[in-house]
């Protein structure tokens, strides 16, 4: 059992949490033993987010505006917290996903919205931003590779034209 004081740095945390995050997620802790708990918190770690176990009763001490009700938070739950922009911390649950580990998403929050599971489930699986990128720059790439060969295929044309006239 944690002393009141343990309780208060757990809130005090908590309240630091809200304010800085940029979103997080609820997931389910029922299907979740120890080693998927500490595999999570490893993944997350890479990705500048975290994986957290908090009681409800201080999670609505800390944020007395926390858009989840009772009765939507009947399972045991955990935070996986966001603090970038680029949504690597719900990203990196894809690769949890990849390798087996039955992650049990409740609910999301980003960016002053509610996230429903469905809405979770579409930001996992959006490309990553790396890979976006890689994406443009390899058509921008094709596209020049075209506009080069339509530049040079007049000339060479006239190239063969010429040669022929010559015989």
């Amino acid at each position: 059992m944690k002393t009141k004081k343990e309780k208060e740095k757990i809130l005090k945390d908590l309240v630091e949490k809200f304010k800085s995050a940029k979103g997080y997620l609820l997931i389910s802790l029922l299907n979740l033993g120890t080693l998927e708990q500490k595999k999570i918190r490893d993944i997350l770690k890479e990705s500048n987010s975290l994986f957290q176990v908090v009681k409800k009763t201080l999670v609505y001490k800390a944020n007395p505006n926390f858009p989840f009700s009772d009765n939507e938070l009947k399972l045991p739950f955990a935070f996986i917290w966001n603090f970038d922009d680029n949504l690597s911390g719900f990203q990196s649950l894809k690769s949890l996903i990849k390798e087996g580990i039955q992650v049990g998403i409740i609910k999301g929050y980003f960016e002053d919205k509610v996230l429903s599971k469905e809405e979770v489930l579409e930001i996992i699986n959006l490309p990553s931003r790396e890979e976006l990128i890689l994406k443009i720059l390899q058509n921008l790439k094709s596209q020049i590779y075209k506009l080069d060969y339509a530049l040079q295929f007049p000339l060479r044309k006239l190239a063969i034209v010429l040669s022929n006239i010559k015989k």
